[in-house]
């Protein structure tokens, strides 16, 4: 690793320990400086600024998670063939790279739920410009398969049914998952792998419930008022 490289690897590391602890906008690029062991003129040939330094953040962790995503889904495609891919295989797909990274991180994993915790508490015209730049084009691969393994459900739906999928995903790496709120019943030491595919079995039977009476109509009257817009 060259020196530069080297450089910047050291950067995107404290931001990763400090926006984690302190949070973002409390986090100085003079404080980052101190932890990376580098001058401010470093930072700033680097990242510029702050915000720029998020991006390369997220960045570093998405982009080999939506290469693996990406592959996945296209021996998914192959192993299916004449068949036709399942949901169930679209969903281990995009789950299960994130699921094995997660894994790697180890004993560093709370940090990185602390860490992706501070993100999506950004403004929300940032956090969704962070989100669609780094897994827009992803998501909207894996929502196009859904749409060709589910005909029988109208476009709008099957959309609808991913972003709640998104979202139970995005809790399994929030920290939160084994906090034990039922009074009773602890939670289970169950590793994420298992949690995984209970998870993948549970949004696997919600993308693929029958359209009800109400999500029918409820989609023709939002199909109505597009098709009204100038």
């Amino acid at each position: 690793m060259s020196n530069e490289s080297g450089t910047r690897e050291r950067v995107l590391d404290a931001a990763e320990r400090l926006f984690s602890e302190r949070g973002i906008d409390a986090t100085s690029l003079r404080s980052l400086t101190r932890e990376a062991g580098v001058n401010l003129a470093a930072v700033h040939y680097h990242f510029g600024c702050k915000d720029a330094l998020l991006d390369a953040v997220v960045e570093r962790r998405a982009s080999p998670i939506n290469e693996e995503r990406i592959a996945e889904l296209r021996r998914a495609r192959e192993c299916a063939a004449s068949s036709g891919i399942s949901v169930e295989a679209i969903l281990s797909a995009f789950l299960m790279p994130g699921v094995r990274s997660f894994e790697a991180f180890g004993e560093a994993r709370a940090q990185f739920s602390r860490l992706v915790a501070r993100i999506e508490a950004q403004p929300p015209d940032k956090l969704e410009a962070l989100w669609r730049k780094h897994f827009g084009d992803v998501s909207r691969l894996f929502l196009e398969a859904l749409q060709d393994a589910l005909p029988e459900l109208p476009a709008q739906l099957i959309a609808e049914r991913f972003r709640f999928s998104l979202g139970t995903l995005s809790h399994l790496f929030s920290g939160n998952f084994d906090l034990d709120i039922i009074p009773g019943h602890p939670a289970q030491p169950e590793t994420d792998v298992l949690r995984a595919a209970s998870a993948i079995e549970f949004l696997a039977a919600g993308l693929k419930a029958p359209l009800s009476t109400t999500s029918r109509s409820r989609c023709i009257e939002s199909i109505a008022a597009q098709e009204a817009r100038p």
